[in-house]
């Protein structure tokens, strides 16, 4: 199974089969199964980008909703996803060669340990949370957003979900600089809950740090609820924008218009009289991650990871690139 980006939390991470999202610039493990799928079942998924079906015309495609279906639909089922769902599924029999099945299962272990691999300096991974691994209380929203977040972290694969928890994502008019306010309003409908902001470094500059200032206003009320967390990755790089001119024109990186300027963005939060802490170095990143978000009240951590560690994706096939399908992930 995969998902789209804005359907991130509709499945637990912890299923095997769960590839994550699927996208331009998804992960490795979604890439192989909509490269090698012979029927692609799609279940309200009128947000999926065509541009992620390798060879539409080799797969055969069964949209279930009531939205516009993909180019290329063989069967359109219109109607309630959950009811035609229960319908179809007395239409299933189960298959005997279950390789294909464990073939996708073992990319998602590759994928994952990928996810967790150490680097130096600080991979943008690492700087990315098992959501509550370790507390059995549900998070109340992840949103996302911009250059590191939508697309690249369209992705949003590393971040681990179990069920209960919610996810969002911030897109189109929403861009760029969501994440802080989605976080702030996700508290404020959720006081009881946890909630975890995932934002880059050209995101916080692009409206997230006023937002900050509303967080110091209702400080007071903040302090006392459980933790508001904005883990921000600093790269020094737009990236989503970047590597997409990198990929489609062939672009170099041109310093002037891709690297967001230099600011050290914990020290701006302990200005405001925000608790911040920066991490720079691998061997703390484990800590910071664990202990950190414990304490109650908004905190910032300031991520100082590497700008240069590609996404997921790359060309189509693998890398034999083919005109209009160069955002296509790899496997």
């Amino acid at each position: 199974m995969a998902t789209t980006a804005l359907a991130r939390d509709v499945l637990p991470d912890d299923l095997p089969y769960q590839t994550g999202a699927a996208g331009p610039l998804g992960s490795s493990a979604a890439a192989l199964l909509l490269r090698e799928c012979d029927t692609l079942l799609l279940v309200g998924a009128e947000d999926l980008d065509p541009a992620v079906l390798a060879d539409p015309a080799g797969c055969r495609i069964v949209a279930v909703g009531s939205g516009e279906s993909v180019p290329g639909t063989a069967v359109r089922v219109n109607g309630d996803p959950r009811a035609a769902l229960e319908a179809l599924i007395l239409m299933l029999h189960r298959a005997t060669d279950r390789g294909w099945r464990t073939r996708v299962e073992a990319m998602v272990r590759e994928w994952r340990a990928e996810g967790a691999r150490e680097g130096q300096p600080v991979l943008r991974h690492l700087g990315e949370p098992p959501l509550g691994r370790r507390r059995a209380v549900r998070t109340a929203a992840r949103p996302g957003r911009g250059g590191h977040r939508l697309r690249d972290r369209a992705r949003t694969c590393h971040p681990r979900l179990r069920n209960g928890m919610r996810s969002l994502l911030s897109g189109h008019l929403g861009l760029p600089g969501a994440a802080v306010p989605y976080a702030v309003a996700a508290k404020f409908a959720a006081p009881e809950r946890p909630v975890i902001a995932l934002v880059g470094d050209g995101a916080l500059q692009g409206g997230g740090l006023n937002e900050l200032i509303t967080v110091r206003r209702h400080l007071d009320r903040l302090a006392a609820l459980p933790p508001l967390v904005f883990r921000m990755l600093n790269n020094g790089d737009l990236n989503r924008l970047t590597r997409r001119r990198r990929a489609v024109a062939g672009d170099p990186l041109l310093p002037l218009s891709a690297e967001v300027p230099a600011m050290p963005y914990a020290e701006w939060a302990r200005l405001a009289g925000l608790p911040a802490v920066r991490c720079d170095r691998p061997r703390h990143v484990a800590s910071v991650r664990a202990d950190v978000p414990t304490q109650p009240g908004p905190v910032l951590l300031e991520f100082v990871v590497d700008g240069e560690i590609p996404p997921d994706w790359a060309a189509a096939d693998g890398g034999r690139e083919r005109p209009g399908k160069k955002l296509l992930p790899r496997a």
